[in-house]
């Protein structure tokens, strides 16, 4: 039972990789959609930190001096990374190995994490 688990699983995750897959491969044959690619990296950010929730429902780290420093952290750093990634690819880059779609991704990640933290101690106190 536990095999066909896995494989339902495994056939929905690999359904929703070929669509963000096709649906980046279109966003990256046009130079005129990178607006476009920018929104959707907004979304794909926002579900991929809600989801991080479900994996790690509590904190990763203490909490500091600060909340939501992970708001300007993390796109400084996703952006860095990926625009680090994009330039040792070289002439064929993606439009997100570049610093606005790491960024996109980074921010979204943290708030979409943020949101879902606070949902989740908004079910816990009722």
């Amino acid at each position: 039972m536990e095999f066909i688990a896995w494989l339902v699983v495994m056939l929905i995750v690999s359904f929703f990789g070929e669509i963000l897959a096709e649906v980046t491969k279109v966003l990256n044959s046009d130079e005129n959609l990178k607006p476009v690619a920018v929104v959707w990296f907004v979304f794909l950010g926002l579900v991929c930190g809600v989801i991080t929730v479900t994996a790690a429902p509590g904190r990763v780290l203490p909490s500091g001096p600060f909340q939501g420093v992970s708001v300007l952290v993390l796109p400084v750093l996703f952006g860095a990374g990926l625009a680090f990634v994009g330039w040792a690819r070289g002439v064929s880059r993606s439009n997100f190995a570049s610093w606005y779609g790491g960024a996109a991704i980074g921010v979204d990640l943290a708030v979409g994490r943020l949101i879902g933290l606070a949902f989740v101690a908004e079910v816990r106190s009722v």
